[in-house]
């Protein structure tokens, strides 16, 4: 479990620096990439949360400095490792002292690739369509179509929450 946290790591360290392959990017990287050793070593959670928060901005810096078009593949694959990061540390550290079998762990790989896989097709097949409806969209309606996108996101994910925390 371990393993597979610190192979994550190494994408969300990967990822940006390979966006903009500049110190700039690499300095906060390593930052995070040592803040994610630290929580997979000691199976704490608050150095693997400041260590998504690290990596987050430091994706964004990558972006923001080299601006480049929009890459389904980087941005679903950097979502993912990070989903995943988070995912393994906190499986590793709740299964600290426990006998885990190899099909749990088999079936924990196995179910983070099917979700690999449909993230990257949902993300595919959204782009698709928003390169169809993007055209159609007069350009003074598009903020307002993405505050209300944005919106009902939110609203989605608060419903969610609410329901599991019942």
């Amino acid at each position: 479990m371990r393993l597979a946290a610190a192979s994550f790591a190494i994408v969300l360290f990967v990822v940006p620096f390979v966006t903009a392959p500049i110190q700039l990017v690499a300095v906060p990287g390593a930052i995070g990439l040592l803040l994610a050793t630290l929580s997979i070593v000691t199976l704490w959670r608050w150095p693997v949360t400041a260590a998504a928060c690290v990596f987050v901005s430091d994706y964004a810096l990558a972006l923001w400095v080299i601006e480049p078009s929009v890459s389904v593949i980087g941005a679903a694959s950097f979502g993912l490792a990070l989903l995943l990061l988070l995912q393994w540390v906190e499986l590793a550290r709740c299964a600290r002292h426990a006998a885990v079998d190899a099909g749990v762990v088999r079936s924990q790989i196995f179910g983070a690739m099917a979700l690999g896989a449909s993230i990257l097709a949902m993300a595919m097949l959204i782009m698709a369509l928003a390169r169809g409806l993007a055209a159609a969209v007069p350009f003074t309606a598009a903020p307002l179509l993405a505050a209300a996108g944005a919106l009902g996101v939110v609203l989605a994910l608060a419903t969610v929450l609410r329901a599991a925390s019942r």
